[in-house]
């Protein structure tokens, strides 16, 4: 977030942070009530997004009924895009923290090392196949990030510079930078949507104090604070990673750097679990494969890390991958795919008094569609140009 502030300031990046942010918690109490909707039409217990999206097209206009298998199965080719990226951004940065430490005791390796040793250790973490195994793997991720935060703070307020001297205000062709990386740090479909499915009781995911609305909170004011705090801090040096602006030779440093990367580092087998958990969502119906369903999706997680890691070591700019990933799930699963859901559930219900729900709908696939593609071309083409230096030095 400190880098997304240095996109739009200080006033602009806290109003754009509040805003973005309930635009991304109503698309998301949108697409989980009409993901029950789809429940209640199909008298089943759940529906995963693939699914929803199927359904919509089967009830929508009858020129569209034909699309929805093929519909479908773009969306789960999205979701699992969505999380294929935000898994490599997690390489990169577990790569590059621990580069910063190898640096200080060691030679001077080329962080594409790291990202290999890093897939080497993550091998038999991720292919745990019960999410029940993976939650102290993530209660030792929380604590270990909880940690890092804690102790970054002394870093963060020590020699504080005039607030004068930081942008109160960028101009409005950086705004673009700003909700990419902001919609990364704020969102995360594909686990919100895992997350409510296993619950106990779901009833109390949503609500105006309802699990996701704390959780929403809660992410929106650390966010917040911590990106004010680091861009007042560094200004315009800001690196992609706060991290990466503390000192390379202090212990304290290095403690912050190991906690956090660490942190990430064992967060990374829930994230592959949304992957594998959606593209087997439809695969267990079926019983003559099932009996090498095991078999299948211990392949699919191993050349699932293979090629993050792939895609890690070829372009690892830590900045490009974050906009790339946020522009890309905002606009598709955020918004596009809410809106499409929807739209086509309400065709022979209605859309309510003057059209509200259509206009609605509409709105957030434009917003989706503009924001994709502006946001998508420019994080693909500082990709492009970082792998064409990459070839380069070889």
């Amino acid at each position: 977030m400190p880098l997304a502030f240095r996109c739009s300031g200080f006033v602009v990046g806290a109003v754009m942070s509040v805003l973005l942010m309930i635009l991304l918690t109503y698309s998301i109490h949108l697409l989980i009530a009409d993901m029950t909707e789809c429940c209640r039409r199909r008298r089943v217990p759940q529906v995963s997004m693939p699914e929803a999206v199927r359904i919509a097209y089967e009830e929508g206009p009858k020129w569209i009924n034909c699309f929805g298998r093929a519909a479908g199965f773009m969306t789960t080719c999205v979701l699992v895009f969505g999380q294929f990226l935000l898994c490599t951004v997690y390489l990169v940065f577990v790569s590059k923290n621990f580069k910063e430490i190898g640096d200080h005791y060691i030679d001077r390796y080329n962080e594409r090392y790291y990202v290999l040793g890093a897939c080497l250790l993550l091998l038999p973490l991720f292919m745990i196949r019960r999410l029940k195994y993976l939650v102290p793997l993530n209660l030792i991720s929380n604590f270990l990030l909880y940690a890092g935060f804690a102790l970054i703070m002394y870093y963060l307020f020590n020699g504080l510079p005039n607030i004068n001297d930081r942008e109160m205000a960028t101009p409005p062709v950086e705004w673009i930078e700003f909700i990419a990386i902001a919609a990364f740090s704020l969102t995360a479909v594909g686990s919100m949507l895992v997350v409510e499915a296993h619950m106990a009781h779901p009833q109390s995911y949503l609500g105006l104090f309802g699990v996701l609305n704390l959780a929403v909170l809660f992410i929106l004011l650390s966010n917040m604070f911590f990106g004010i705090i680091g861009y007042w801090r560094f200004g315009d040096s800001v690196h992609a990673s706060i991290t990466l602006n503390i000192p390379q030779d202090e212990i304290l440093s290095q403690f912050i750097k190991v906690f956090i990367a660490t942190g990430i580092f064992l967060s990374y087998p829930l994230n592959g679990f949304v992957v594998i958990t959606v593209m087997f969502s439809d695969y267990e119906n079926s019983e003559p494969r099932g009996r090498y369903r095991t078999l299948i999706e211990y392949v699919v997680r191993l050349l699932f890390l293979f090629l993050t890691g792939a895609v890690a070591i070829g372009v690892p700019n830590l900045a490009a991958l974050t906009e790339l990933e946020g522009a890309f799930s905002l606009s598709n699963l955020n918004l596009l795919c809410p809106a499409l859901i929807d739209m086509f559930l309400n065709y022979n219900v209605g859309y309510g008094r003057l059209m509200w729900k259509l206009i609605r709908d509409i709105l957030l696939m434009l917003i989706g569609l503009i924001f994709g593609t502006v946001g998508c071309t420019v994080a693909i083409m500082q990709l492009i140009r970082d792998f064409q230096l990459t070839l380069n030095s070889m």
